[in-house]
């Protein structure tokens, strides 16, 4: 994250119902800590890395964690993590409680390009405030944390995503990737029917939705192979039906996108 500064939020008091949110933190791990010993919180967190690597050790489970990787810890469930080499991670924290998180457990999700780029545009106008705790700027720091949290908890699935009424071209676009998923023959496809360059699409597409062809079709693939995995479908089938004609080469675009094997991903879902 460019011109990146460490940000904390104390005493947020932004309360909805079954919804409070406590507090926020943006920062980087500290050079002398490669590991975050065993600890738990009276309150739930929802964790947001944009950058760094490592492992998550939570209900005895263990998680890997990537850039873009989100993750719902409920209260009282003791974590620890272990960094990887490399770039130490900066991570967003949010304190909070919230109705049914004990219930769900703990939930790892990979954010969506656009979510993640939506999230780092509202960081950074937090991060230009002169000083963001205070009182003058409380209103707009409550609606800015809570347009966060609302990203978070649907890229958790906590609550269900968005339906908004997309341009035209858009929709055209996702017709043509349910029926021609390969990246070549869509985005080609889309441009001789609106006639137009592909480097104008990709810029106007970009402008109405935060993502280039290229990123909105990564994000449609793995939400559809998400889905149909969830429904127990075969890995090679999935594959197919998302446009990818090996299936090794799909494990390994699932495994850069959401951290894990299609097969473990399946499994993890089953076990939920």
């Amino acid at each position: 994250m460019k011109n990146y500064r460490p940000l904390i939020l104390q005493e947020l008091s932004v309360a909805l119902p079954g919804l409070r949110l406590r507090r926020l933190r943006l920062n980087r791990h500290l050079p002398e800590v490669d590991a975050l010993a065993r600890h738990a919180h009276p309150f739930s967190q929802v964790l947001c890395y944009l950058s760094g690597r490592g492992t998550m050790i939570a209900s005895e489970r263990r998680h890997e964690i990537a850039p873009g990787s989100v993750v719902l810890l409920p209260a009282r469930v003791p974590h620890s993590f272990e960094e990887a080499t490399g770039r130490r991670p900066l991570c967003l924290v949010i304190d909070l409680d919230l109705r049914g998180a004990s219930k769900r457990g703990v939930q790892v999700a990979r954010m969506a390009l656009s979510s993640d780029a939506a999230i780092r545009h509202e960081l950074s106008a937090l991060t230009r405030l002169p000083d963001p705790n205070a009182a003058e700027c409380r209103l707009v720091v409550g609606a800015v944390v809570l347009r966060v949290a609302d990203l978070l908890l649907r890229e958790l699935e906590f609550l269900p995503r968005r339906v908004e009424q997309a341009p035209a071209f858009v929709r055209q676009y996702d017709r043509l990737l349910q029926s021609a998923p390969s990246e070549r023959e869509a985005i080609g496809k889309l441009a001789a029917q609106l006639g137009y360059q592909r480097d104008y699409l990709n810029r106007i597409f970009k402008q109405a939705t935060g993502q280039t062809l290229r990123q909105y079709r990564d994000a449609w693939q793995l939400d559809r192979a998400r889905r149909l995995l969830r429904e127990r479908r075969a890995v090679g089938e999935v594959a197919a039906a998302v446009g990818f004609a090996d299936q090794n080469y799909f494990a390994r675009w699932f495994r850069k996108h959401t951290g894990t094997q299609p097969k473990t991903y399946q499994a993890s879902r089953d076990g939920r």
